[in-house]
């Protein structure tokens, strides 16, 4: 009789102790990051462009392609710059596919998923522009440099495509939402546009002075992004499917 009183008091204490183990702050942030955690990433997103983007080293387009990389690559600003574009990037792919697992935007999901594969292949260009800086020395002295000539090669084809997509993205967004939403749609979409001219740009007219589109295209980005993680998603009432684009 006595073990069995033990065991049956052992059993009722259970219950208090799991009580006083349990943490609810741990609970209340994975919580959070469950609900928000695409909301945080896109937030992130944006701080990180906005700090890295200012740190690119400017160009001088009397000088021919080469020689402006070789300048820019040698830049103290280079390597934390983009390395901060980078994780920009990350997280905004991040931001996308959680919001598409968590079905943020229902009416925008295809606009969505184009953006994410869009932008994890630009991923792909912004580690190699981050990594252009190792071909320094052999682009001033006229060597082979594989890396910088690959992220050159990577944006041709790689900035025109995650442009349209995020003009895709920021169009169907705010066509979906309607009112006050279609302001950050016009920013979305002149961000796309500007990103994905240019490259194709720099290689169209290299006697171009285009640095100021690179970095309006960066900070137009980051603003998109930035509202879109603050404002979040509209009410499901607010939300019409976008009209389908005619081609013409």
């Amino acid at each position: 009789h006595h073990v069995q009183r033990t065991s049956s008091a052992l059993q009722a204490l259970r219950p208090i102790v799991g009580t006083h183990t349990h943490n609810p702050g741990k609970g209340r942030i994975m919580n959070l990051l469950h609900t928000h955690g695409w909301r945080i990433a896109l937030i992130l997103s944006a701080i990180a462009m906005i700090i890295g983007g200012p740190m690119h080293p400017s160009s001088d387009a009397e000088d021919s392609m080469r020689e402006e990389l070789a300048v820019m690559t040698a830049g103290e600003g280079w390597v934390l710059g983009h390395s901060l574009i980078v994780v920009s990037t990350v997280l905004l792919v991040i931001g996308l596919a959680l919001a598409l697992r968590s079905d943020v935007w229902p009416a925008v999901r295809r606009p969505i998923r184009i953006a994410v594969v869009a932008y994890a292949l630009y991923a792909i260009e912004t580690v190699f522009h981050l990594m252009a800086f190792v071909d320094s020395h052999a682009l001033a002295h006229g060597g082979s440099a594989p890396i910088a000539m690959s992220h050159i090669a990577l944006g041709a084809v790689l900035y025109p495509v995650s442009g349209a997509a995020l003009v895709y993205l920021a169009w169907s967004m705010g066509q979906a939402a309607g009112g006050w939403r279609r302001i950050p749609m016009v920013v979305g979409i002149v961000a796309g546009v500007l990103h994905a001219l240019s490259v194709p740009l720099v290689l169209l007219l290299p006697d171009a002075e285009l640095s100021p589109m690179f970095a309006s295209a960066a900070m137009l980005t980051a603003l998109w992004t930035l509202v879109l993680g603050l404002t979040g998603a509209p009410r499901a009432a607010m939300v019409r499917e976008p009209s389908t684009l005619v081609a013409v």
